[in-house]
């Protein structure tokens, strides 16, 4: 089975590649000595200094910003970006509960850092009510956005005869587009006439990964169907052709398919299988896309004095 081209074409069209790593998030070893380094970068939050405070009196106002920093290579499309405020209760008033990017967020480039944006869920927040004593307040925020993950490499094709060689790990560091989400341990194999490709999917970023359409704000409220999309990510995978691969549908009930687009569990060997004909070899581009949202978290503790 063909993979469908114009699908493919414009998943790639929203990854940005060319991007050079910067600060790793993860290593993991390969071949001998050599270590391949994963570039786990995507989207960063931080409160801003002072915003909110570490302390305040009763009675005075202040301001719940967020800074938001796209270090990752995708851009996020204005909107695709969605951000929980809790842990608040009926303790503050003034305060908004969700925001989300209003701008788009470039992807990290060597030439150009990543988009970022200043998000305000309050500009004069206050506590509902006064105290006799310091009340402890600890608020979380919740991020959940679009992301998209890109391997190129290349594979040999044939049996070999010094054009190119089956054996090791075909992947290196730079091969994986700077996500959370990345390919790792590609490898090849022949046995009698069929050539195989295994590689697995693995979540290197910390934070939870769920499929490209789950629903954010249902994540938000613990829904059990949106539950049921966490762990796994939509694929896409362009080789040689005559390679179909053990993927699973990208809607439940998830059934294993022999195809190049679906969907596939983070954790899992994907392995992809083509019938040889003639002892010939070659190298062949390899393209994989995974598109999912992904989900992090930050806490941040302040104390409210009695006025």
């Amino acid at each position: 089975m063909k993979i469908k081209n114009s699908n493919f074409s414009l998943f790639i069209a929203l990854i940005s590649i060319g991007v050079l790593l910067f600060g790793i998030g993860a290593t993991t070893p390969s071949c001998g000595n050599v270590k391949v380094q994963f570039d786990t970068s995507a989207l960063a939050m931080n409160f801003v200094d002072n915003a909110p405070p570490v302390q305040i009196n009763y009675g005075l106002n202040f301001p719940i910003y967020l800074q938001i920093q796209n270090n990752g290579g995708y851009a996020i499309p204005a909107g695709a970006a969605n951000f929980y405020l809790s842990g608040i209760g009926e303790n503050l008033i003034g305060v908004q509960s969700k925001l989300v990017n209003t701008n788009t967020l470039a992807e990290k480039t060597s030439y150009q850092l990543g988009g970022s944006e200043i998000l305000q869920f309050a500009t004069q927040a206050t506590a509902a009510q006064q105290l006799s004593r310091n009340f402890n307040l600890t608020m979380k925020v919740d991020e959940c956005y679009s992301y998209a993950t890109l391997t190129q490499t290349d594979i040999c094709v044939g049996k070999g005869s010094g054009i190119c060689t089956l054996s090791g790990d075909k992947i290196s560091t730079g091969k994986n587009s700077a996500a959370p989400v990345q390919i790792s341990n590609l490898t090849e194999d022949i046995t009698g006439n069929k050539l195989h490709l295994f590689f697995k999917v693995s979540n290197l970023g910390g934070g939870e990964v769920y499929l490209s359409d789950a629903d954010c704000d249902k994540l938000q409220q613990l829904d059990l169907n949106e539950q049921l999309k966490k762990d796994r990510v939509n694929i896409a995978i362009r080789t040689d052709p005559g390679f179909t691969c053990n993927i699973q549908t990208a809607e439940s009930p998830y059934s294993t398919v022999q195809t190049l687009e679906g969907s596939t569990q983070i954790g899992y060997n994907v392995v992809c299988e083509k019938i040889l004909e003639g002892t010939d070899s070659h190298s062949a581009p390899t393209e994989i896309a995974i598109s999912y949202k992904y989900r992090t978290s930050l806490t941040k503790s302040m104390t409210i004095l009695p006025a």
